[in-house]
């Protein structure tokens, strides 16, 4: 609001609390100066009442009209963003959905399939599902998702989760007009390598029967999303450093965040 409005409205309020408390003083003040015999033509009873019931309704409509710009502009002030949960202090925003399929790692990378980037990692275990909330995220969903259309794996046993076997969960930043089909894992005893690779889904026509497709190595933003592959090993990952299939990156690992 102009300085010059808030002026002018706190000279009103000024007035009407003054009249309200003292109608009679306020008369002396402003309006006795001009009379011969001031205390001669002083307002009676009456009008002293008259005037301090005005006041008081003027003084009860400031209230209902000041309460409400004051809530418009409370309300128009920027809202502070919400503080993150742990999930999105471990994995950021949006959180990841998880990949619910078994599979069996391949040894060397399919082909004409695409590799994705992979973020993250965090060690899990399944059996006693620790940590618990990786069980509580949503689940990534493909339409059409079964084993027809070139998913990722199999379906887990009924009753059960893919995250049940699994001994760490890998981030991967898909593009979204692709599905996760294959995974390929390289253990020895100082590294586990890991590639994730999509492909295009195979339609009910059978058109891509070989599950191929022009899937963006690197997708922005916009076009991706963050999803997390349960992942088995032959045992326990312990000191070994994830790295990426060809041993170039490494991958880093997600602290716990109760």
């Amino acid at each position: 609001m102009h300085p010059f409005f808030v002026f002018v409205a706190a000279g009103l309020a000024t007035l009407t609390v003054w009249g309200f408390i003292s109608p009679r003083g306020q008369w002396r003040v402003l309006a006795a100066w001009t009379r011969r015999q001031p205390y001669a033509n002083e307002p009676g009873a009456g009008l002293v009442a008259l005037q301090r019931c005005v006041a008081g309704a003027g003084i009860v409509a400031m209230v209902i009209v000041g309460s409400s710009m004051y809530g418009d502009y409370l309300a128009g002030q920027p809202k502070a963003p919400p503080t993150p949960g742990a999930v999105e202090r471990m994995w950021g925003e949006p959180a990841p959905e998880v990949v619910d399929r078994v599979f069996d790692a391949r040894s060397a990378a399919p082909p004409g399939l695409v590799p994705q980037p992979m973020l993250k990692y965090q060690v899990m275990d399944g059996e006693s599902r620790t940590p618990a909330y990786l069980f509580t995220l949503e689940r990534y969903r493909v339409e059409g998702g079964n084993d027809g259309v070139g998913y990722l794996g199999h379906a887990p046993n009924p009753g059960f989760a893919a995250l049940d076997s699994a001994d760490l969960v890998v981030e991967v930043r898909g593009d979204k007009k692709c599905i996760p089909q294959q995974l390929v894992v390289i253990e020895d005893e100082d590294t586990v390598r890991i590639g994730v690779y999509y492909g295009q889904p195979n339609p009910s026509d059978g058109s891509n029967a070989a599950h191929l497709g022009e899937c963006s190595r690197k997708p922005t933003a916009s076009r991706s999303a963050s999803v997390l592959i349960p992942v088995n090993l032959e045992k326990p990952l312990g000191k070994r450093t994830v790295v990426s299939v060809d041993g170039s990156k490494k991958i880093r690992a997600v602290p716990l965040i109760s």
